[in-house]
């Protein structure tokens, strides 16, 4: 075979191999390109969605009026976060968790505090950001490998820039003299359209290339357990600070507007768009916003009882670099300036996903043409090399229907997942039973029926869910959970958080704890009442009881 028939032969397979990308490329394209204006989609097709004012001269109310006006139409929610939209055509999104132990989404008119609907099952916004993020393979201990597998095409999107400013010469004239000729067939329409959307789109490409590479950076740090943030922990409300109360009474807590003041008072320019309220009593009641640098948000975790700044997170805390690993997430969605600016970034989506189809039929063809004219002239391809290279050429376009129909593999578990996050399956995958504790109880469960995750430096971790009786959610100041008994109240174990229809904890287990071990609760009243109660571990765990076992045993 002659030099130039080994170069197009080379060529030809080059052509070949890019194909699978292409394929994979465009999807993750579109999907990012609806995920950017997704709640706007979800907007138009649902009019509960819109905060529509009931007078010309309206105001929006504050989050103390928004809370009231929820309490007196449904006293029997309990409201775990509020979300101001940044559009103000949008209503307030309050997630709120029902007696039922399932969490729902409402949307409230910001005017009049009017509930004017409740979330679709389908949540059309997480669902296109879970599967152009990471292909919807779910999260278990670290990132999922379908997050490596979107965001390392950062490699040859940002490949894909640079060769192609190389290759086409002179490519700064497409933008005065732009060329898009529209009857010399097909394939002079793509390329043209190629090269002249990609000019225009150097920006964009180079944006999304480098955050993406930045996702990739991102999860490789976390899984490794490298963190370069100075983010103060989420502290908690010193216990000596809580107040108590009286039998079947709870201490008094300062308004929300009151504290957001407080906070504000120390962070000129600060807006509250979002308070997530205490999940019991040490937790705080936490506050996010945008400040005067529109990338990056300012939160704080102040006091229920007073007001104080326990922790915050403001730019002046921010180191040099993380004014640029921050500004990442929202230069890759647009999500900083409003709805024009996502229309941009929708629109050069868009434009970027045609430029992949359009490489994907130039590519096609070009290949189809090498292929059928290298037939005609009765030359066989060969293919040599190694067995691994003969293996991938057979067998590559079977690899590229398995990584499209990746997600439809995983379409089950993301949905078992979204049910079991909304309490919609109940408690947890495995219910335990009802736990006495003193005068009180509780409904325990396994969030997961698995053994302990390996968390890394923090161990082995086990997360369960429970819910207070009803008679006692008044009189519980905190429940905690933990193997082996305590010795104390401040050795009492993990605290349970969320609402007492449905709160959570995760607690350590030792690979050399004993299996016929018991795990202790304790609850401690508002009154400075404590109680405690037990259950077998076999009882509410037998996957790691087995785990323990195999531990035990040897076995990895």
């Amino acid at each position: 075979m002659s030099k130039k028939s080994r170069s197009k032969l080379w060529f030809l397979i080059h052509s070949w191999l890019a194909l699978p990308i292409w394929c994979f490329a465009l999807l993750v394209c579109v999907t990012g390109t609806l995920a950017v204006v997704s709640q706007e989609l979800v907007w138009l097709a649902k009019p509960q969605m819109r905060a529509n004012p009931p007078t010309q001269d309206a105001r929006r109310l504050d989050y103390d009026q928004i809370l009231a006006a929820i309490h007196r139409d449904r006293p029997d929610l309990d409201v775990q976060y509020i979300l101001r939209p940044d559009q103000d055509s949008f209503a307030l999104q309050v997630q709120v968790v029902q007696p039922d132990h399932s969490t729902r989404n409402l949307y409230v008119n910001p005017y009049t505090g009017k509930i004017q609907g409740v979330s679709p099952a389908f949540d059309v916004r997480g669902f296109t950001r879970a599967l152009h993020g990471w292909w919807l393979v779910p999260f278990g201990n670290g990132y999922p490998w379908g997050w490596y597998l979107v965001s390392l095409l950062a490699l040859p999107m940002l490949a894909s820039l640079v060769t192609g400013l190389v290759v086409y010469k002179r490519f700064w004239k497409a933008f005065f003299k732009p060329t898009l000729r529209l009857n010399q067939g097909a394939r002079i329409f793509w390329g043209d359209f190629h090269r002249l959307s990609g000019v225009w789109s150097i920006w964009f490409i180079a944006i999304i290339s480098v955050t993406s590479l930045w996702f990739l950076i991102q999860a490789v740090l976390a899984d490794n357990h490298i963190s370069i943030s100075s983010r103060p922990a989420i502290g908690l409300v010193a216990r000596e600070t809580v107040p108590l109360a009286a039998p079947g009474e709870q201490p008094a807590r300062i308004s929300v507007e009151q504290a957001i003041a407080n906070f504000s008072a120390q962070v000129p320019g600060f807006t509250a768009s979002f308070i997530k309220l205490p999940g019991n009593a040490y937790d705080t009641l936490q506050v996010r916003g945008r400040g005067a640098y529109p990338l990056m948000q300012q939160s704080a975790n102040l006091n229920p009882y007073d007001g104080s700044v326990i922790t915050s997170y403001t730019l002046s805390d921010r180191r040099a670099l993380e004014f640029v690993t921050e500004s990442m997430r929202p230069l890759h969605t647009g999500d900083f300036g409003g709805l024009w600016l996502k229309l941009v970034w929708f629109v050069f989506g868009l434009l970027l996903s045609v430029m992949v189809l359009s490489g994907l039929l130039i590519w096609s063809k070009r290949t189809l043409q090498a292929t059928a004219a290298a037939l005609k002239r009765g030359k066989a391809i060969e293919v040599s090399g190694s067995p691994l290279r003969r293996y991938w050429l057979k067998w590559r376009f079977h690899l590229n229907v398995v990584l499209v129909v990746v997600p439809l593999v995983f379409l089950p578990r993301y949905f078992a997942d979204q049910a079991l996050f909304k309490g919609e399956a109940g408690l947890g995958e495995r219910e335990i039973g009802e736990v006495t504790v003193g005068p009180w109880s509780l409904r325990l469960a396994e969030f997961r029926a698995q053994p302990p995750r390996n968390e890394g430096p923090a161990g082995y971790i086990k997360s369960f869910s429970a819910a207070l009786c009803e008679a006692c959610i008044g009189e519980v100041k905190a429940t905690y959970l933990r193997v082996g008994k305590p010795r104390s109240l401040r050795a009492a174990g993990g605290i349970f958080f969320g609402s007492p229809h449905s709160m959570g904890t995760s607690i350590p287990i030792s690979p050399k704890t004993p299996v016929d071990t018991l795990l202790w609760v304790t609850m401690e009243g508002w009154d400075g009442s404590v109680h405690q109660g037990s259950i077998a571990l076999s009882q509410a765990s037998p996957a790691s009881v087995a785990w323990l076992q195999a531990q035990a045993a040897g076995s990895p």
